[in-house]
């Protein structure tokens, strides 16, 4: 009895083995990483959404609990100084809560996207998301260390806990495991 040797059709593929189950991990990896991105698009859509009027009304909770931050003068006298000198120290405060908005989204767009990209488990994607934390960190460890409203520094301390999280799950073993499957599944050519 003869067998006829048959090659496998044109750019087919050869079955490898059963289909790679997507770990646990690397889902907890995709939710943690858009959960740090969402809660730094919250927290710069608050301080947008809080505009000059939000800066000034900072100003004035942060200067009842520290008094010494406007040298122990209050409100009324740094006002009598002159509208000017007001406006521009609300105008100050704003510039500074904006710019850390700005950079927090940008670094919330780098996780979302990375973030998303390693649904499949690429090593580029985890290292890139582990880049991505590690620089988001940054502008939240401003606005923690600063003055800010509490709904924005509440953002962004769920922002910097889901960073680090999002490093540490991205690194697990499962998720290396799955990457190195599904490559092993990929056909050749």
């Amino acid at each position: 009895m003869s067998h006829s040797q048959v090659a496998p059709p044109h750019g087919g593929s050869v079955p490898m083995g059963p289909a790679a189950k997507r770990p646990g991990t690397l889902t907890a990896t995709v939710v943690v990483t858009v959960l740090s991105a969402v809660s730094a698009f919250v927290g710069a859509i608050l301080v947008y959404a809080g505009g000059k009027e939000g800066a000034e009304q900072n100003i004035v909770d942060v200067s009842k609990a520290h008094p010494e931050i406007l040298g122990g003068e209050t409100i009324s006298a740094v006002k009598s100084l002159g509208a000017h000198y007001w406006q521009e120290a609300v105008s100050e405060r704003y510039s500074t809560l904006s710019a850390r908005a700005g950079i927090a989204i940008f670094f919330g767009l780098c996780l979302l996207v990375f973030g998303l990209c390693a649904r499949n488990g690429a090593t580029w994607a985890r290292v890139l998301i582990t880049i991505s934390s590690v620089l988001a960190l940054f502008p939240h460890i401003l606005i923690a260390g600063d003055y800010e409203p509490n709904p924005v520094f509440l953002t962004s301390l769920a922002a910097m806990l889901t960073a680090v999280v999002a490093i540490v799950v991205s690194w697990l073993p499962p998720n290396g495991r799955y990457a190195k499957q599904l490559t092993a599944q990929r056909p050749v050519g």
